[in-house]
């Protein structure tokens, strides 16, 4: 009998699983969120608080042998109801915005962080998203989503007009025509598995075989 899956976080529409590769798909339904943004590269005295109204939120991540890989950040316009549904670019700083990079839409975690090492991914996940919600977000990122994505809509080309569309519609986020990413789920789980080497797809340029390196566990 095949080992029973973990408890599983809040909001996980998909898993994916290979030896030591454990990949997760965790969907947040559309609301507002408090956090602190500054304009500055690295932030500094500026940090303000902005309450911002959100769409749905995809969040992928990846952990290799309990360890965390990364985590990736998508907006959707509703709730996931097929693996190949279009995943769209967001609008946040902290947030790799180039696309057609294997890094596009990487969050910045600053650090991995250690509170989530040896802890159960029921636990860990939401650990995990409420730490990068609850760091600063600054300009440090070039090219960011956020970058990218001012000029969609004159209610998110700065926080300020992004709080007073959320204070007058806090679903206004549904209504705006996302940018469309060329990634699908099932997509980034190829991806993961190969940086991993478990797939017969080579390795396709020397940027890809240098974040293999950058993101190879100690001890691997």
């Amino acid at each position: 009998m095949p080992p029973p899956l973990p408890l599983l976080p809040p909001g996980t529409r998909w898993l994916a699983a290979r030896k030591d590769l454990v990949f997760l798909a965790v969907e947040h339904l559309p609301q507002c969120r408090t956090l602190q943004a500054s304009w500055e590269k690295k932030g500094g005295a500026d940090y303000r608080t902005y309450r911002l109204a959100f769409p749905y939120v995809l969040y992928l991540l990846s952990f290799y042998r309990g360890d965390l890989q990364e985590m990736k950040m998508f907006y959707r316009p509703g709730p996931l109801t097929s693996l190949d549904d279009t995943l769209y670019h967001t609008n946040l700083p902290n947030v790799r915005g180039e696309p057609g990079h294997y890094g596009s839409q990487r969050v910045c975690l600053r650090y991995r962080p250690e509170m989530i090492e040896g802890v159960p991914l029921v636990q860990s996940v939401p650990t995990l998203i409420d730490f990068f919600w609850s760091t600063g977000f600054n300009q440090d990122i070039k090219g960011s989503a956020f970058e990218r994505a001012q000029n969609l809509d004159p209610r998110i080309a700065s926080f300020e007009a992004w709080e007073a569309a959320t204070e007058e519609d806090p679903l206004f986020p549904l209504q705006i025509d996302w940018e469309p990413t060329d990634r699908t789920i099932p997509g980034l789980w190829l991806e993961c598995l190969k940086l991993h080497g478990d797939t017969d797809l080579p390795v396709a340029s020397a940027e890809e075989l240098a974040d293999i390196f950058y993101r190879m566990p100690v001890g691997y």
